[in-house]
């Protein structure tokens, strides 16, 4: 069952991927295609134990090691009544796809429309307190023969606001490539394996 927070998280995520033609929307529903996203959001509602969400602390190397390749980490910094996003940790197949940014602000190192899209992402899993799932091609990069599929959760320092952003990403060919061997042969070996599973 979906909670209103959620649901409103994502309608306004979904209202201004349509006003900037973005590839992705967001379910708040956690309808996963990819079963280790669905894994990734059970352990997050574990460590919340009855918690808002889980601490940070709670979502260290030891848990999140399963999808560890898959996983980025935002903290977040509020920075003269500005909110901005510095990726702690970001797993070696995304970074493939995406590029390391590892230890940076998201708005020095991502251009526009891209910085405002994932933003956008971000603000959604703090809007929504939970567990979300994004989906959609990668327009980024030139990587747009792949999809992504996400899930997004906040997770807090001792019971203070959200202080950062669980991010657990896994990409597939996109529909309109699927069946193209020349593509498929061109990128196959370029991506991790688990990225053409499935």
């Amino acid at each position: 069952m979906t909670n209103i927070r959620a649901q409103r998280a994502a309608e306004e995520f979904n209202r201004f991927a349509e006003r900037m033609a973005a590839p992705g929307r967001c379910d708040p529903s956690l309808s996963f295609d990819t079963a280790a996203l669905a894994e990734a959001a059970s352990v997050w509602r574990d460590k919340a134990a009855g918690r808002d969400m889980p601490l940070r602390r709670d979502m260290g190397a030891r848990t999140l090691k399963p999808f560890l390749p898959n996983v980025v980490i935002l903290d977040i910094v509020e920075d003269n009544a500005a909110r901005r996003y510095r990726v702690r940790l970001m797993g070696t197949s995304i970074a493939q796809v995406l590029g390391d940014h590892t230890g940076k602000y998201l708005d020095e190192t991502i251009t526009p429309p891209f910085r405002d899209r994932w933003s956008m992402a971000i603000e959604a899993a703090l809007s929504a307190g939970v567990p979300i799932r994004l989906s959609g091609r990668v327009d980024y990069g030139g990587h747009d023969y792949l999809a992504m599929e996400l899930m997004l959760a906040p997770f807090e320092q001792r019971g203070e606001s959200a202080a950062a952003v669980l991010v657990v990403a896994y990409t597939r060919y996109s529909a309109r490539h699927i069946f193209d061997p020349l593509v498929r042969n061109t990128v196959s070996s370029a991506l991790p394996r688990k990225s053409l599973a499935r």
